[in-house]
């Protein structure tokens, strides 16, 4: 049986991939003693209203090895998609799971990816693995084309706080708090090594997804597929949607919708843009 497994970061919530057998393996958020699974079971009205009661930074956590040992069960052909490496333990646990199930049987086939990104990004790349696999490609093809799809996938954000990233050591505090008092949209992606690297600020959503969009253009865009992931800003992300589709008219443009840890680094307003460049 094949298989493909993701950590939530891939905001998925489905149980196939274009037929293929599909399974999200959950990252939790934590609060004091307080643990928030994310998944198809999250309560997003729950969290809020437990962390506006609480004065406890909230920490994200990486899924357990046995949560991906349980996901990749008895299927003998495996592909797992992580959120960057440089930003979770997620790989790590995958890659342990991995190993822990060929010492026992070796002719099981199972290869683990570094995305490099998260969201929409990681969620392209499983996608990915599932249209190959449709198209009857051996494991190993499916492992080598797949590869060379994430050396060009990129995750790019424009995101209207940084609490969160700060809180969490993602990036900077003086940063973030900086952005806070200033009132303004920073723009930035996850860089070659899959660390977030701010690019840019703009004052007011117009100028920031105008901002964006000038971005995709210097990192070369390739103009056929984007997905753009909204951490409730449906508004905003159909906003950047039109400006994509005015530079590039054939682009195809999905929109989704961040689940509960994209959502809780994203923060409220925040956009993701998963796809390909043509850099390098």
């Amino acid at each position: 049986m094949k298989k493909i497994i993701t950590d939530s970061a891939a905001n998925l919530n489905v149980t196939t991939l274009n037929g293929i057998e599909y399974q999200s393996v959950g990252l939790t958020l934590v609060c004091g003693d307080k643990v928030f699974l994310d998944g198809a079971d999250f309560d997003q009205a729950e969290f809020d209203k437990f962390i506006e009661n609480s004065s406890t930074e909230i920490k994200s956590s990486c899924p357990s090895v046995e949560s991906y040992l349980a996901a990749i069960g008895d299927a003998d052909e495996v592909y797992i998609f992580t959120i960057s490496s440089a930003l979770s333990g997620s790989y790590n646990t995958a890659q342990t799971a991995k190993k822990m199930i060929l010492e026992e049987d070796p002719n099981r086939k199972i290869h683990v990816f570094d995305t490099k990104a998260a969201g929409p990004a990681e969620r392209m790349a499983a996608v990915k693995a599932s249209e190959l696999l449709n198209e009857g490609v051996d494991f190993s093809e499916v492992v080598a084309q797949v590869q060379a799809y994430i050396d060009h996938l990129k995750i790019f954000f424009s995101l209207q706080s940084l609490t969160n990233l700060a809180n969490n050591g993602r990036i900077n505090k003086t940063v973030a708090k900086l952005a806070g008092v200033l009132k303004i949209n920073v723009l930035g992606w996850a860089n070659e090594e899959g660390k977030i690297e701010q690019l840019g600020k703009a004052r007011g959503a117009k100028r920031a997804y105008q901002s964006l969009v000038d971005i995709l253009v210097k990192h070369n865009l390739n103009s056929k597929k984007v997905v753009i992931d909204h951490a409730n800003n449906e508004k905003g992300a159909l906003a950047l949607k039109d400006l994509i589709q005015a530079k590039y008219p054939d682009c195809q443009i999905e929109i989704g919708i961040c689940t509960a840890l994209c959502s809780f680094y994203a923060e409220k307003g925040g956009l993701m843009v998963g796809c390909t460049v043509n850099d390098g």
